[in-house]
């Protein structure tokens, strides 16, 4: 997966999410490009918000994309972070898990995206 495509997907979504980028010291978000991991290496950017961070992991082994949000924000939508990462990336299939609050986690099988 192209770096630069992935960087701006996420930025992309944070803008839909109606989410914000922290200010930090550092670069923000951080993507680095992984060769020899257990998952066959792969590209990831790490997204601090200003509610928590929105994640993207890829795996050139396995040929996904690993998505991970996590927000405190009530004004904050990350249903659309996600539908931003499928209309461009255009997966062939999507899996998700979902926690709010107290409640258990929910899984959901593999649909088509």
């Amino acid at each position: 997966m192209d770096d630069k495509l992935l960087l701006n997907t996420t930025l992309k979504a944070i803008h839909n999410a109606n989410m914000e980028l922290a200010k930090t010291k550092t670069t923000n978000p951080l993507v680095y490009r992984v060769t020899d991991d257990i998952m066959g290496g792969g590209v990831s950017v790490n997204a601090l918000i200003t509610t928590s961070h929105l994640t993207v992991h890829t795996s050139k082994m396995h040929a996904t994309v690993e998505f991970d949000c996590a927000t405190c924000g009530c004004g904050s939508n990350p249903w659309a972070a996600l539908e931003t990462f499928k209309r461009i990336l255009r997966p062939t299939h999507v899996t998700m898990q979902y926690e709010h609050g107290e409640r258990p986690l929910l899984t959901v099988a593999p649909i088509k995206a």
